[in-house]
């Protein structure tokens, strides 16, 4: 089942903006905690550096311990590996003397972007025998890194920073389409928190005016031995019916594991796609008004 889940961790999120041109892929995610279905986080991944200030070989054994608590909430990371846009965690500890031979160690965790950006920080701490600390080893280096996994995951389980700017558009967020189960109501609700999150108005259900329409599709393809495809793109829209772009997310997910309900899965979905969203606003050069 692990490995099973492991191969459902990668999500590919692209914008097709009615230009043309580049597409970047977007850098986000969230972990579902029960349906294993188009999971994010993002493919990007984080690479765990060793953390400075701690003696050898407990600088390795700190990031390694990091990595695997972070790998557990189905955030992809790794000591050794990256690619360009990879984010990057970075440690630096503190020892100071507690007295009876003993230190209080501090981890000071920042993570940042691929361009050096800080996105945020979290802190762990421990005491321990100066002899420990300089040892180093397993239990040290769990105490001192699995604390602040879960907040460095939230760092990216929301998508990549909020953009930045004054654009506040208003959207009218359409119905879902062609999901099985209660897919269709549960992204469609799930979509409409998320676009709170990254600072997007939703239009009153009067039908009151609105920058853009926001209506999404899934398509889930017949089953292939163990498992089926699921696409779901979400298209922005101009007044004047135009297409700004999309957010298309597509994985293959075991077969059958959205027949039903689609719970916390609704939700990593669409944190994962409303950044992309935003991106496209703000590409298309809203200022509070359609374009």
């Amino acid at each position: 089942m692990r490995r099973l889940r492991l191969t459902c961790v990668l999500l590919v999120l692209t914008l097709a903006a009615c230009q043309g041109g580049e597409q970047p892929p977007i850098a986000s995610g969230a972990k579902p905690s029960s349906t294993p279905a188009l999971t994010p986080p993002d493919s990007l991944g984080i690479l765990v550096l060793p953390v400075a200030g701690a003696p050898s070989p407990a600088a390795d054994d700190i990031a390694q311990a990091m990595t695997s608590a972070l790998q557990e909430a189905d955030v992809p990371a790794s000591t050794g590996s990256s690619n360009r846009r990879s984010f990057r965690l970075a440690g630096r500890a503190t020892a100071l003397e507690a007295g009876d031979g003993r230190d209080a160690v501090i981890v000071s965790w920042t993570l940042n972007d691929a361009d050096g950006h800080t996105l945020g920080s979290a802190e762990t701490h421990t005491t321990i025998s100066d002899v420990s600390w300089r040892r180093g080893g397993e239990d040290i280096a769990r105490d001192l890194a699995r604390p602040a996994a879960p907040a460095i995951a939230k760092l990216v389980e929301g998508g990549a920073p909020l953009p930045q700017g004054n654009v506040d558009p208003v959207i009218a967020l359409r119905d879902v389409n062609g999901a099985p189960g209660d897919g269709d109501s549960s992204l469609a609700r799930a979509m409409g928190e998320a676009l709170k999150r990254v600072n997007i108005v939703l239009a009153g259900k009067g039908g009151g005016p609105a920058d853009y329409t926001l209506s999404g599709v899934v398509e889930v393809s017949p089953p292939d031995g163990n498992s089926q495809k699921v696409k779901v793109s979400w298209a922005l829209i101009r007044p004047d019916g135009s297409e700004v772009g999309r957010v298309n997310q597509e994985n293959a997910v075991p077969a059958g594991s959205l027949d039903r309900f689609w719970g916390d899965t609704a939700y990593a979905v669409t944190n994962a796609a409303a950044p992309g969203v935003r991106q496209l606003i703000e590409r298309a050069g809203a200022a509070g008004g359609a374009s």
